[in-house]
């Protein structure tokens, strides 16, 4: 839905859980000063106030350091992903659950001691139990602080790294392709193969379908009790001539109901691959590319990208998406094709890798394993990548023997 959807590029986001955890902050300081006046005066454990705002002090400074040096780390990291993977994994990267943790207890420290120095220093109206609120939220910061600083250290020392860059994005895809709605049909109807007629809803503008709100997109079919075939999948690169969806056997439409159901296609600058799992699987292939060109001449890195991508379709394969059950009736989606997907998959590798015995022959193996996993029409298409993988590797190959090896790989 479109609520998911919004929450999970939230989610992404780097500033998101520093400005939450900042608000929090501010929010316990203000808790202190709320209830100072109903804490008695005198107390077991006294905080003078001078010593209060040393340590505040000290927090700020220091945090603001620790900050800076984080934010550096992190920007030079993502510039490693970008020259040394591609700059689309760099997103995937930057959304790392880790490294979000860190800076943000890092930045949440620095702005609870900005927010109670600035409070305690206007005058002494915390009193002994304000003050010692303020001290255990320092104490809390602190404690926070040293743990997510340790394990920033073991972190930092990871990120942006081919191994570390390789692991999160096959994190991110497996998620993709363990949903049954991404890589099924959305939890709809799945779309016949036969013609249909209607009326349709064009884009009006340019961009990728990043999402399909498919359970509005079922309201209003329900509500014109017709059915809606949805023509473009998130991933798609549509232009004001493209149609999004048809409404099957409506002659007419009113725009206002032609504009809601363009308004549940979520259209952007770039992909994403929480909704696309094809895109996971170009930015592996990229990633591959990049490292068989003659700059870089890294075969490791491509077989290893060869066996994340053999992992996730044999996942696609054993969770036969395309027989989920169905959620919304009203709305028909066509499924991904296993043609796309091995396209995206091996096209690049196959065509610069066919000079290299090594990778030839993994990518050889690699097909073949997805020939054999039971899925007709995966077995179809990985026989005919395995056919043109083939004739490139005899045209690129310098060696009559390493032809035949690859000849017989092809041929089992």
């Amino acid at each position: 839905t479109k609520t998911e959807y919004l929450f999970r590029e939230l989610r992404s986001s780097l500033w998101v859980k520093p400005a939450i955890m900042g608000l929090a902050a501010v929010g316990w300081v203000t808790l202190a000063y709320a209830v100072a006046e109903y804490l008695p005066d005198k107390m077991k454990i006294g905080i003078e106030r001078n010593i209060l705002i040393n340590l505040l002090g000290i927090m700020a400074s220091t945090m603001l350091t620790v900050a800076t040096f984080s934010v550096a780390a992190m920007v030079s990291a993502f510039g490693a992903v970008a020259t040394t993977a591609t700059p689309r994994a760099t997103r995937i990267v930057m959304a790392d659950q880790s490294s979000q943790n860190s800076l943000t207890s890092f930045l949440s420290a620095f702005i609870y001691a900005i927010v109670a120095l600035v409070a305690i220093s206007l005058g002494d109206y915390y009193g002994p139990g304000g003050r010692l609120l303020l001290f255990v939220g320092y104490c809390i910061m602190v404690g926070w602080v040293l743990i997510s600083f340790v394990r920033w250290v073991d972190r930092v020392s990871k990120l942006g790294r081919m191994a570390d860059t390789l692991e999160r994005v096959e994190e991110t895809c497996r998620e993709a392709f363990s949903s049954p709605e991404a890589m099924g049909t959305l939890g709809a109807k799945r779309a016949g193969d036969t013609e249909i007629s209607g009326t349709e809803v064009k884009s009006n503008v340019i961009g990728y379908v990043q999402n399909i709100d498919i359970e509005t997109l079922d309201r209003i079919a329900g509500e014109l009790s017709a059915s809606i075939r949805v023509l473009e999948r998130p991933g798609a690169f549509v232009d004001p001539n493209d149609s999004l969806a048809v409404v099957v056997n409506h002659d007419a439409l009113d725009d206002k109901i032609a504009e809601r159901i363009r308004k549940t296609f979520k259209i952007g600058d770039t992909r994403r691959v929480s909704s696309d799992p094809r895109f996971g699987l170009i930015i592996l292939s990229e990633i591959a590319d990049r490292a068989l060109s003659t700059a870089v001449n890294d075969p490791g890195t491509a077989i290893a990208v060869l066996g994340i991508q053999i992992r996730l379709m044999e996942a696609w394969c054993t969770h036969n998406y395309e027989t989920h059950e169905v959620t919304y009736g009203n709305v028909e989606v066509s499924p991904l094709d296993p043609e796309d997907l091995l396209d995206d998959a091996f096209t690049a590798i196959s065509r610069d890798g066919a000079a290299m015995y090594e990778v030839g022959s993994r990518v050889q193996k690699c097909l073949a394993v997805l020939a054999r996993l039971g899925h007709e029409s995966l077995a179809t298409a990985a026989r005919r990548h395995s056919k043109l993988a083939l004739e490139q590797a005899e045209r690129a190959l310098p060696t009559e023997s390493h032809k035949e090896l690859i000849r017989k790989l092809g041929e089992a």
